[in-house]
């Protein structure tokens, strides 16, 4: 595999997250696929402008290709997700650090996508250790959410990247687990 290079998204990079985001969807997938992780939601090219143009877009690129993407962006980011604003209520209650979420500067993680056939090879983590060395002087910590029926994702957040997992929440009849990690 050639060198990978990460980062930051400009506007000549939106239209390849969009079609990554877009063959990674849930709703584009099938159950087999599914099992490999999924994305359960999807950003506008609007919004997918915003968060790039804001805190950022994290790009993993090999040979000019866009293979994998980070994003992530304030709390107070209007995306219009109710999965999103039921997670932000959730924070007095979820406690990281022996405090709650909602004492700490934080920002949302996420969605992170890496293209099928490039999975598995240390771009998770590379994207990762990127996205945190970009914002380590403006915040705390970092808060994801993730299905709790995508375990592959659950896994790789928890086990490979050294989340911790601070509470769940019900949105839509899905229910997510809140991670959370030092910036």
């Amino acid at each position: 595999m050639s060198a990978v290079e990460y980062r930051r998204a400009k506007p000549a990079d939106y239209g390849d997250i969009l079609r990554l985001q877009s063959a990674n969807y849930i709703a584009n997938l099938s159950e087999e696929e599914r099992k490999t992780g999924f994305l359960s939601a999807q950003f506008t090219p609007e919004q997918t402008a915003q968060i790039a143009e804001d805190l950022g877009t994290i790009l993993a690129a090999i040979d000019d290709q866009i293979v994998g993407f980070v994003c992530a962006f304030r709390n107070e980011f209007e995306t219009g997700s109710p999965v999103i604003a039921k997670m932000l209520a959730s924070y007095d209650r979820m406690i990281f650090e022996g405090r709650p979420l909602s004492s700490f500067n934080s920002y949302i993680y996420g969605p992170v996508c890496i293209a099928r056939e490039f999975r598995s090879r240390g771009l998770l983590r590379g994207l990762f250790k990127a996205l945190k060395k970009s914002l380590a002087d403006q915040f705390e910590i970092g808060v994801a959410f993730v299905s709790r029926s995508n375990p592959h994702s659950l896994q790789a957040h928890i086990d490979g990247l050294g989340m911790s997992e601070v509470g769940d929440f019900e949105c839509g009849g899905n229910v997510y687990v809140v991670l959370a990690f030092r910036v």
